[in-house]
């Protein structure tokens, strides 16, 4: 929960409640990576197995660990992850504006397929919607 914290500005509404992540991890299907600095965790990565599709719920690295690979290594792990699951796609959104996390994303070759409108809402009450993307997996 500290990366959680720590990673999702409170202005856009993203972080996950302890409650919301626990109960996301007894879910069948369900995995999470963490990426480790010793003993202090880094960033970390949730996935949902649903058929032949994987969706990444969340991906976030601390800030102060940023710009050192941590989320692109979490991204390949995730894809490789839900190869092995026998999926052939993965999915995730993200917010319109968040440019660095569109990077890279596109840079692991996910491609936008849709779009939900206002789908996030910050604690100010404004409004933004979230891209959905998709990539095909290689068995």
């Amino acid at each position: 929960m500290a990366v959680m914290h720590a990673a999702f500005d409170p202005l856009y509404g993203e972080a996950w409640s302890a409650p919301q992540l626990a109960g996301t991890l007894t879910m069948p299907g369900c995995w999470a990576r963490l990426a480790m600095a010793g003993a202090v965790a880094t960033g970390f990565s949730l996935c949902r197995s649903l058929g032949p599709e994987v969706e990444l719920l969340l991906i976030a690295v601390d800030p102060a660990q940023r710009r050192q690979g941590i989320a692109a290594r979490l991204l390949a792990r995730a894809q490789d992850d839900a190869s092995a699951r026998g999926a052939s796609e993965l999915f995730l959104e993200v917010r319109e504006d968040n440019a660095a996390a569109l990077r890279l994303y596109a840079n692991a070759g996910f491609g936008a397929v849709g779009r939900r409108r206002d789908y996030y809402t910050g604690k100010d009450g404004s409004k933004r919607s979230a891209i959905t993307m998709k990539t095909a997996l290689h068995k």
